[in-house]
C-alpha cells in the first residue's frame, strides 16, 4: 500500500463517500489496473523496488479462484481502493514470528488506494471494513507483511492498531510482519457485517488512520 502523500495543512478535501463490495471475476481488469497504478506511483516516488510489481488480471483471477476474497471500495463509479482477504498463508509470511494463540487467522494482502485519493482517510476506512468482514467470518487475528523502507506501509498499519511482530528477508526482500488480534464477532442481525459490504463505513480505526 502506498505511503501517504504530504499535503499543505488545510488543503485536504473531505473524506470521500465509499461503497464496499466483494469483487467478481468481471472486476479483475479494474482491480489489476488499480494495483498497477499504485505500483507506478510508488516507483515514481521511491524509485524501483519490490513495490514496483503488481499482479496482472490473470493473477487477480487466480487469487479469486484460490478461495481468497478480493474486495473493492468505490467512490461513485470509480474504484478507489482494493484489498484481499484469505485464510491461506502468503508466501512471504513466516509463522515463527506470530502469536501462537490465534487458531483462525486471516491474511490481508494487495491493499492499495488510488493515488488521487490517498491522504483522505480511504485506507483507514477500508482497513476497518476488512477487519469487520474478517471478524464476522470467524477470524481471530489479522496478519500481514509490509515492505521495509520508505516505500512500505508499516507506519500506516502501526497507526491502525497492528503490532509489529518481527522482521525478516524473503527472497532478498526485507519484510515487516504485523498482527492484530480480533475479538469474537458480536451478535448481529441476519447477514452480519459481510452482508452490509455495500454500505458506507463511517468510523475509522483511529483518528490517525487518514490514509
Amino acid at each position: 500500500m502506498a505511503s501517504p502523500k504530504t499535503l499543505p495543512r488545510g488543503s485536504r478535501p473531505g473524506p470521500p463517500r465509499l461503497r464496499f463490495a466483494r469483487a467478481e471475476a468481471a472486476d479483475a481488469p479494474t482491480v489489476a489496473a488499480l494495483l498497477a497504478e499504485a505500483a507506478r506511483d510508488l516507483t515514481a516516488r521511491y524509485g524501483p523496488g519490490p513495490w514496483s510489481r503488481s499482479p496482472s488480471e490473470r493473477g487477480v483471477l487466480a487469487v479469486m479462484r484460490g478461495g481468497a476474497e478480493v474486495w473493492c471500495a468505490y467512490h461513485g463509479r470509480r474504484l478507489a481502493a482494493t484489498w484481499t482477504l484469505g485464510r491461506r498463508k502468503p508466501w512471504a509470511i513466516d509463522l515463527r514470528y506470530f502469536s501462537p494463540e490465534p487458531r483462525r487467522p486471516c491474511y490481508l494482502t494487495e491493499m492499495a488506494v488510488a493515488p488521487a485519493l490517498q491522504g483522505r482517510g480511504v485506507g483507514g476506512r477500508c482497513l476497518e471494513r476488512a477487519l469487520a468482514v474478517a471478524q464476522a467470518g470467524g477470524a481471530d487475528a489479522a496478519r500481514l507483511d509490509a515492505y521495509a523502507g520508505a516505500g512500505g506501509a508499516g507506519g500506516f498499519y502501526a497507526r491502525c492498531g497492528f503490532r509489529e511482530v518481527g522482521r525478516a528477508s524473503y527472497r532478498d526482500t526485507p519484510h515487516v510482519y504485523f498482527e492484530r488480534l480480533l475479538p469474537a464477532a458480536p451478535r448481529r442481525g441476519a447477514g452480519g457485517v459481510a452482508a452490509q459490504a455495500d454500505s458506507e463505513s463511517r468510523r475509522p480505526l483511529s483518528q490517525s488512520a487518514r490514509r
